[in-house]
């Protein structure tokens, strides 16, 4: 029972939502800081929201991708639910002995796991970033996925002050 509920809640944080905000700065115009993120996110398959104009300095520039699941973790969810069940059978065909073989018809049912996973993980991403000048050059405040900011200090299109 233990297993199931881990599993749950694992399942559950694989697909939560876990968007942050970073703030940055730099030595660049926002003009020319404005087109290179344009330009990093585009190669990242993320494009311009239509609703929202990107010449607004004001708000926020939207960005949207669709985000992918993992094919390793859907296997991974579906092995962690296998043994899970394959747990739960034993012990149930310990306790009803006379059906014992009958429940481990319940470790077919892993698979369910990475479906779900699968439908909930795929989903669209929001990235939103904003420029502001200061007298070094520009703040850039970037709000997405925990993920794509990680991905944006490690490979930033600019140089950091």
């Amino acid at each position: 029972m233990l297993l199931g509920v881990g599993l749950f809640f694992f399942i559950k944080a694989a697909t939560k939502d876990r968007t942050e905000i970073a703030e940055f700065l730099t030595d660049q115009s926002p003009e020319t800081l404005h087109q290179k993120l344009l330009d990093y996110f585009e190669e990242r398959a993320y494009h311009l929201m239509p609703e929202v104009s990107a010449s607004d300095e004001d708000t926020w520039v939207k960005l949207v991708g669709l985000v992918r699941p993992s094919i390793f973790l859907a296997i991974f969810l579906a092995f962690l639910a296998a043994v899970a069940l394959m747990c739960f059978s034993l012990v149930l065909a310990t306790l009803f002995s006379n059906y014992g073989p009958v429940f481990f018809v319940l470790v077919l049912l892993s698979p369910v796991v990475a479906i779900a996973y699968w439908k909930q993980a795929k989903r669209e991403e929001q990235v939103a970033f904003r420029i502001s000048s200061t007298d070094k050059g520009s703040a850039l405040a970037v709000r997405g996925h925990r993920d794509e900011i990680i991905q944006l200090k490690a490979h930033a299109p600019f140089q950091l002050l």
